[in-house]
């Protein structure tokens, strides 16, 4: 099993491994599909989403690594990347690209090797990212490529990630994050049979918890995650966010992507994502003890929204958004929207509505925007 990019050294470095799932071939509508003796459980449907969320973490990861804009706190080691696509978009990433498949069996050796190399060194970076179908009981499971082979036991083709991560704080790497982009709703099945203990590893008891824990998990207990068709998933494009500099803050002159910001701000990137969201989803964060994760070189990006009061001024405003120390200038013409939204540099800006035909007030303030994201009411009456 090769590595999709391997540059491991002794020095303290960030590994990364990323599994997803899309196609269950033993499940509903896939090419081998069984009959489960848990019915509900096998009606889990082909996905599109999980694959494409994987890929664009991967990709992320190496823009970083090769941006000359921001780089990773530790150095990028080693990417673990594992890709099962459904049949209904079986080439989720470049035209040709192959990818180890995500296998109960290749998830575990993968799994062994990953924490073997953050294993390395105390000051490593443990990134682990898995987008695919998941169930919850007890415990949150997650489902391989290959899950249902075994109709009768189907959980031998999934892992007990709780106790999976659990068992990963025993590692040396003192900064360990997890994301989960999964369901975790429990069927009428589940609730009328035992599941297996199928951990990938087995926690030790008396190990404390790493000293930089973020766990953020995709949706909250008996509830969904959710993502466009062939589209990375929302959870994913948060993160994403977050890594682009909506996670940043600056300290001693230094613009830096935090764990601690990335599990306060996930909701908020959220609404910026998705603001007029038709579906719940909530993100249950386990976090301790922030640290750097990312380093960005110039002030990052952040979202600002404007508005006026009274609010119907909006449609009718000539707005301006202009950096102080640069003097470039954004504008928008009047229009039908109640609130302006712009994605610009952190700094500082003199925002001003003007109204052509003085209905209103013009007016202008100076303001500060910073990551996730700033809000001004314009006063035009």
């Amino acid at each position: 099993m090769d590595l999709v990019f391997d540059n491991t050294s002794n020095d303290p470095q960030t590994h990364v491994f990323i599994i997803g799932v899309g196609g269950y071939p033993f499940l509903k509508d896939g090419e081998q599909e069984k009959q489960q003796l848990l019915n509900q459980v096998g009606l889990l449907r082909q996905l599109t989403s999980p694959p494409r969320s994987a890929i664009a973490f991967k990709d992320a990861m190496l823009e970083i690594h090769q941006s000359s804009k921001m780089r990773f706190a530790k150095p990028l080691g080693s990417i673990e990347l594992l890709i099962s696509p459904s049949k209904s978009d079986p080439q989720p990433g470049k035209p040709g690209e192959i990818f180890e498949p995500a296998t109960r069996e290749g998830i575990e050796e993968a799994y062994d090797k990953w924490k073997q190399r953050c294993n390395a060194h105390e000051d490593n970076v443990a990134i682990f990212f898995f987008s695919g179908h998941g169930v919850e009981k007890a415990d949150h499971y997650l489902l391989a490529e290959d899950f249902g082979k075994s109709p009768n036991n189907p959980w031998m083709q999934s892992f007990n990630f709780d106790k999976t991560r659990r068992a990963f704080h025993a590692v040396k790497a003192k900064t360990q994050c997890f994301f989960i982009d999964s369901c975790r709703q429990i069927t009428g099945d589940m609730l009328q049979k035992d599941l297996p203990d199928v951990p990938l590893d087995v926690p030790t008891f008396l190990e404390p918890d790493c000293t930089h824990n973020l766990t953020i998990k995709a949706a909250a207990h008996n509830e969904t995650a959710h993502g466009p068709k062939r589209k990375p998933s929302y959870f994913t494009q948060v993160l994403l966010k977050a890594f682009e500099g909506y996670g940043a803050s600056k300290e001693n002159g230094i613009w830096s992507v935090t764990t601690g910001n990335i599990a306060t701000r996930t909701d908020t990137i959220l609404g910026i994502i998705r603001p007029d969201k038709v579906q719940k989803q909530r993100f249950p964060t386990n976090f301790l003890d922030s640290t750097e994760i990312l380093i960005h070189q110039d002030a990052p990006l952040a979202h600002l929204s404007v508005e006026c009061n009274p609010k119907n001024a909006c449609k009718h405003a000539q707005f301006q958004c202009k950096d102080i120390n640069s003097g470039d200038v954004i504008s928008r013409d009047p229009n039908t929207k109640l609130v302006w939204d712009l994605e610009i540099p952190s700094g500082l800006y003199k925002i001003s509505a003007a109204f052509p035909n003085a209905e209103f007030n013009n007016t202008n303030e100076n303001i500060s925007v910073v990551p996730p994201s700033s809000k001004e009411i314009l006063k035009c009456q």
